[in-house]
Protein backbone atom coordinates (compact mmCIF):
# COMPACT_ATOMS: atom_id res chain seq x y z
CA UNK A 1 0.00 0.00 0.00
CA UNK A 2 1.06 3.44 -0.45
CA UNK A 3 -0.28 6.79 1.19
CA UNK A 4 0.11 10.17 -1.05
CA UNK A 5 0.00 13.51 0.52
CA UNK A 6 -0.98 16.24 -2.00
CA UNK A 7 -2.55 19.78 -1.87
CA UNK A 8 -6.26 19.35 -3.04
CA UNK A 9 -9.10 21.86 -3.31
CA UNK A 10 -10.06 22.42 -0.05
CA UNK A 11 -6.10 21.90 1.53
CA UNK A 12 -3.59 19.02 2.05
CA UNK A 13 -5.29 15.59 1.35
CA UNK A 14 -4.57 11.91 1.95
CA UNK A 15 -5.06 8.72 0.06
CA UNK A 16 -4.17 5.28 0.98
CA UNK A 17 -4.16 3.22 -2.34
CA UNK A 18 -2.14 -0.08 -3.58
CA UNK A 19 1.19 0.92 -4.96
CA UNK A 20 0.40 -0.29 -7.99
CA UNK A 21 -2.19 2.28 -8.77
CA UNK A 22 0.38 5.00 -9.27
CA UNK A 23 1.23 5.97 -12.92
CA UNK A 24 2.58 8.78 -14.35
CA UNK A 25 -0.24 10.77 -15.95
CA UNK A 26 -0.48 11.63 -19.49
CA UNK A 27 -2.96 14.34 -18.65
CA UNK A 28 -1.01 16.16 -16.35
CA UNK A 29 3.01 16.30 -15.52
CA UNK A 30 2.24 14.33 -12.18
CA UNK A 31 0.81 11.06 -10.99
CA UNK A 32 -2.20 9.26 -11.39
CA UNK A 33 -3.64 7.73 -9.08
CA UNK A 34 -6.82 4.82 -9.59
CA UNK A 35 -9.43 5.40 -6.73
CA UNK A 36 -12.21 2.84 -6.07
CA UNK A 37 -14.73 5.50 -7.60
CA UNK A 38 -12.25 6.89 -10.09
CA UNK A 39 -8.88 8.39 -10.89
CA UNK A 40 -7.28 11.99 -9.85
CA UNK A 41 -4.72 13.38 -12.02
CA UNK A 42 -1.81 15.20 -9.95
CA UNK A 43 0.97 17.64 -10.89
CA UNK A 44 4.10 17.05 -9.01
CA UNK A 45 4.21 20.28 -7.80
CA UNK A 46 1.11 19.06 -5.75
CA UNK A 47 2.44 16.08 -4.17
CA UNK A 48 4.02 16.60 -0.64
CA UNK A 49 4.90 12.72 -0.43
CA UNK A 50 4.47 9.25 -1.05
CA UNK A 51 4.75 6.62 1.07
CA UNK A 52 5.45 2.93 0.59
CA UNK A 53 7.40 -0.09 1.12
CA UNK A 54 11.23 -0.26 -0.25
CA UNK A 55 9.92 -3.11 -1.97
CA UNK A 56 6.88 -1.45 -3.68
CA UNK A 57 9.16 1.69 -4.61
CA UNK A 58 11.46 -0.24 -6.55
CA UNK A 59 10.80 -0.10 -10.88
CA UNK A 60 12.27 -1.85 -13.19
CA UNK A 61 14.45 -0.13 -15.43
CA UNK A 62 16.16 -3.62 -17.19
CA UNK A 63 15.02 -4.02 -20.80
CA UNK A 64 12.69 -6.72 -22.28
Amino acid sequence: MATIAYEGPDGTAEETVDAGNITDSGKVQGLRIQLEDGYVHLPYTRVYWIRMSEDEGKADYSSA
